[in-house]
């Protein structure tokens, strides 16, 4: 049976940061000025409701709440306290995972205390060294937050600060990144790809080298990160890395929205109560999450009916004809949806990441082998894989043929006639 077991709460629609490539206000989508600044009490007592019903059906015990924004700290601890009490007294059969993702400019002792005392996991959105940082996550008058959030991870160190969720910059050279973190005392990491696709690539790509083969400029950044990271015997957690060695090793459990096989059950929660699809989807185009759906008048599972939700959710299944036939194709799974978008295919495409991901897969699976011994690799079977070989074998004609109904349905996303 299909089903939702996280959810994302947009419990404010507005931030107190101006990120410059920010999905919500500097990709192009600009539905968030319709909708309410902050969540009410009343969305949330109907959101519960919603969950009591939905998961009694879908046999659902446990359920992961995350606050999320724009900023979720704009709001008072009064309506945590509240949020926490309404989940736990109108689902007292569910089990409930809180965590909240803030750009930590608020994050103070007080704070701390707070979401340790309801058992909520703190994660702060950072973007490295001071220069770095300060050129993308901006206050509304221009003055850069490095301060403000270094002091925020600083203080999460002994008040059990859960992890640093980072969005990759190649312009930070990897042995600065990491000195940084370390010098934080980070232990826990999360990298991601920026938000962009076909029709409107992120400032990392160089456009007149896209067409090289060798240029993988994620790959080479990730790659250098690593290498000092394995030599590195009090390192942090970096689950990218450590995600994609545990696929490699076999575990089909482990995956995300970017990486694996694994359905994708994960709902939004806008202010006004909207039951969408993830909003970095937004980077595609205008009004893509938007539909007519609502706790407060809908169910969960109607997101089911949902075109965009029915992709997204099935999106390492749903891939172009090139990912059925790559190689690495079960360790990615195509990667994240909104990275293939093109105005031209819709999601008939490849990733943007495709060529970084074959090359840093390979390496780590060539790392793995060479760490071995010769005759525990001649009796696994496993052999090295070469990047080249796999890009040669990309050009071949297809031995797998896309299901046509799928290629029409990813196609349907298309913007230009």
């Amino acid at each position: 049976m299909k089903k939702i077991s996280s959810f994302v709460l947009k419990i404010a629609s507005r931030c107190n940061l101006n990120c410059s490539y920010c999905y919500m206000y500097n990709l192009g989508d600009k539905t968030y000025m319709n909708q309410p600044k902050f969540m009410s009490i009343d969305t949330i007592t109907a959101l519960a409701e919603r969950l009591r019903s939905y998961c009694n059906a879908a046999d659902i015990q446990f359920v992961q709440i995350v606050f999320h924004g724009g900023e979720p700290l704009l709001l008072s601890k009064e309506f945590f306290r509240e949020s926490i009490e309404i989940f736990t007294s109108t689902c007292p059969d569910i089990e409930f995972s809180y965590t909240i993702q803030t750009n930590g400019v608020q994050l103070d002792n007080d704070w701390y205390h707070f979401f340790n005392e309801y058992q909520v996991k703190i994660g702060i959105s950072f973007d490295g060294p001071r220069q770095q940082h300060d050129k993308y996550r901006r206050f509304h008058n221009g003055k850069g937050s490095y301060d403000d959030v270094a002091t925020a991870v600083r203080l999460g160190k002994d008040n059990g600060l859960a992890g640093i969720l980072m969005v990759l910059n190649t312009d930070i050279p990897p042995a600065d990144f990491y000195n940084e973190i370390k010098q934080l005392g980070v232990r826990n990491l999360n990298l991601l790809f920026p938000d962009g696709h076909h029709s409107k690539l992120p400032g990392g790509f160089d456009m007149k080298r896209l067409s090289e083969a060798g240029y993988t400029p994620y790959a080479d950044w990730l790659i250098a990160l690593f290498v000092l990271w394995k030599k590195d015997k009090s390192r942090p957690t970096i689950r990218l890395f450590e995600n994609i060695i545990a696929l490699l090793m076999g575990n089909e459990q482990i995956g995300n929205q970017a990486m694996g096989k694994k359905t994708n059950g994960v709902a939004v929660i806008e202010t006004n109560g909207g039951i969408e699809v993830v909003d970095s989807l937004r980077a595609c185009y205008e009004g893509i999450t938007r539909n007519n759906l609502n706790v407060h008048t809908g169910k969960i599972e109607d997101l089911f009916g949902d075109d965009v939700f029915e992709l997204f959710y099935n999106s390492h299944e749903m891939v172009c004809e090139q990912c059925l036939n790559c190689p690495v194709y079960d360790i990615c799974g195509g990667g994240f949806l909104g990275n293939r978008f093109s105005e031209a295919n819709g999601f008939d495409n490849p990733t943007i990441y495709c060529k970084d991901i074959i090359r840093l897969v390979s390496f780590l699976q060539n790392d793995i082998l060479e760490s071995l011994p010769p005759d525990t690799v001649d009796r696994i079977g496993i052999e090295k894989m070469s990047y080249e070989e796999v890009l040669e074998e990309l050009k071949r004609p297809a031995d797998i043929p896309i299901d046509n109904s799928v290629k029409q349905k990813l196609i349907s996303f298309k913007q230009l006639s």
